[in-house]
């Protein structure tokens, strides 16, 4: 299994920085790039004091020229053309986690749980959180499992809700999953599946 601090990077989630935006490439020829925002508000991405391309990297200086399609066009200091721009492609964009701070200390972002320990109520450690997903209902955990589960594999998106993860707990470095609860709405959805389709 992939270990916390691996997990992390690849998800933009680095040694006090985190992604908040990546360039996607050029647009035109006078050296103008697309970028797309990770925040969750996307204009907000312009907001931080400062913007580093990659984990402590150099300070970006961007001037925004307007909303595109999946993000922004932006012009970025000392990029004179479409070659250069177009460099810049998978580039991710961070800011210090400080430049995140949560206002009460209860608080979290999600970027935080990723690398978290997933465990039981009992403790016993039955995944790692791979990342934070939202397919348009609500935000799921994606856990990649100890032990694979049958029809399932090694991953299972948990939803991020207290009826299933009841506890958070950052500093600890872990998130309680009431993980046979969840095993048994994928049981019975999938029973219930069955059942309709014998029924026809």
């Amino acid at each position: 299994m992939t270990n916390a601090s691996e997990e992390r990077r690849q998800r933009g989630v680095e040694d006090g920085w985190i992604s908040v935006g990546a360039f996607a490439g050029s647009h035109g020829v006078r050296g103008d790039v697309r970028l797309k925002s990770f925040t969750d508000v996307p204009q907000a991405l312009f907001s931080y004091p400062a913007l580093h391309k990659g984990a402590g990297g150099p300070a970006l200086k961007l001037k925004l020229l307007r909303e595109a399609k999946d993000g922004f066009i932006v012009r970025v200091e000392g990029v004179m053309n479409r070659e250069d721009a177009q460099a810049l492609k998978g580039t991710k964009i961070y800011v210090p986690r400080d430049a995140l701070q949560a206002e009460d200390e209860d608080e979290f972002y999600l970027a935080d749980l990723i690398g978290l320990e997933a465990r039981d109520p009992s403790g016993d450690v039955v995944g790692l959180v791979r990342a934070v997903e939202n397919f348009g209902a609500e935000d799921l955990l994606e856990l990649v499992l100890v032990t694979p589960l049958k029809g399932l594999g090694r991953h299972a998106f948990i939803p991020f809700r207290k009826a299933f993860v009841p506890v958070v707990d950052v500093k600890a470095g872990y998130v309680e999953i009431l993980f046979d609860d969840w095993v048994k709405t994928q049981v019975s959805e999938r029973d219930s599946d069955d059942a309709e389709k014998g029924g026809k």
